[in-house]
């Protein structure tokens, strides 16, 4: 695995992600923008513009839903290791393939927080997400959680970024 830090980077950081939403009672989130998906698990993708989410549960536990095209991406960039496809043909809505997911997650009623505020997340793609999880469960908004905790930076963040300036 090619991982830019320590696997205990990693985990310290989705840790940190737990805390906030166990603070703001979310069972899960649900995470579009691409430098969350970095910061939390190393993901590096070109296919930073397609729909792809990072389911992250309350207990940890994490599944990334993405194109076959991205497979070997994220198999090879991140600590991810539950990787579900959905098939990108014409006429493909991937949000029904999010909210199957969510279901076999056993997310079903949950309170779940959704990062909208997002290049990750297009409105039209938005908007599908939406309408396949209005009744599925609590839905908040939760933007911005990942970025407001990639703003405190870790020892090993430091020493990456002072290595990188000398």
């Amino acid at each position: 695995m090619a991982l830019h830090f320590e696997r205990s980077e990693f985990d310290a950081r989705r840790d940190r992600l737990l805390i906030e939403m166990a603070e703001k009672k979310l069972d899960a989130v649900l995470l579009f923008a691409q430098e969350s998906m970095y910061w939390l698990t190393g993901y590096d993708t070109f296919g930073f513009c397609f729909f792809q989410c990072l389911v992250v549960k309350g207990d940890g536990s994490m599944v990334l839903l993405t194109r076959s095209a991205d497979l070997r991406q994220a198999r090879n960039t991140s600590t991810i290791e539950n990787i579900v496809l959905w098939t990108d043909r014409d006429g493909a809505n991937p949000a029904i393939d999010l909210r199957n997911l969510l279901n076999d997650l056993d997310l079903l009623g949950a309170r779940i927080g959704v990062e909208y505020d997002t290049h990750g997340l297009t409105a039209y793609n938005g908007r599908r997400v939406d309408e396949q999880l209005q009744t599925f469960g609590q839905i908040a908004d939760a933007s911005g959680i990942v970025g407001r905790l990639r703003l405190f930076k870790s020892p090993a963040e430091i020493a990456k970024a002072e290595k990188a300036a000398s």
